[in-house]
Formats: C-alpha cells, sequence, structure tokens
C-alpha cells in the first residue's frame, strides 16, 4: 500500500491508528517504529478519530490573582497564601516566593 496516493491515505493512516492504539506505545515510538512522520500520524489520528485538537497544559506556571491592597501589589496563590507589600523594589521576589510556596 503506497501512503502517498489520495485515495490509500485514509485506509493507510487507519489501520495505523488501529495499531498504535493496541500497541501500547507512546505515539512517538510507535511513528518511530513503523517509520511514520508524528505530524502528520498527529494530523490523522484527530481526523479520523474526530478528536479536537486540545490546547497544552501549562507546565511549571502558577496562576497569580494579582490585587491591589493600599497602593502595594498583593498575590493571592492558589494554596491560599498571600503576598502583600510587592512594590517595584522588591517585585523580582514574587516570582521566587511564589515558585517556594506553590
Amino acid at each position: 500500500m503506497n501512503p502517498n496516493e489520495p485515495a490509500e491515505l485514509n485506509p493507510f493512516w487507519q489501520s495505523h491508528i488501529d495499531a498504535w492504539q493496541s500497541s501500547g506505545l507512546s505515539q512517538a515510538a510507535f511513528c518511530k517504529k513503523n517509520d511514520l512522520t508524528i505530524h502528520r500520524f498527529g494530523y490523522w489520528k484527530r481526523k479520523l478519530l474526530d478528536t479536537p485538537l486540545a490546547a497544552p497544559e501549562p507546565i511549571g506556571f502558577v496562576a497569580l490573582n494579582p490585587v491591589v491592597v493600599a497602593s502595594t501589589l498583593a498575590l493571592q496563590l492558589p494554596n491560599q497564601l498571600r503576598i502583600e507589600g510587592i512594590t517595584p523594589d522588591n517585585l523580582h521576589l514574587t516570582k521566587q516566593l511564589a515558585e517556594l510556596f506553590q
């Protein structure tokens, strides 16, 4: 089967997607093992399985909620810790504090 012929693209990729699902391998490992382009595999997987593209979840970021308190900045961290008294002079410390208490 020639994957470059348009009439054969759908069954070609469907057979690879079926094989990947039963292989237990990651997409990257399956594509490497079968000499497939991972981006093309992902395209066909989304197309054939009708899975919408999901935005990747951020890694290593903390959601911060800025609050103005008496002309200084305060941050409420997800763990309910509140950092107050943030000014332009100590703003560089905010990131370090947020990372310590996330």
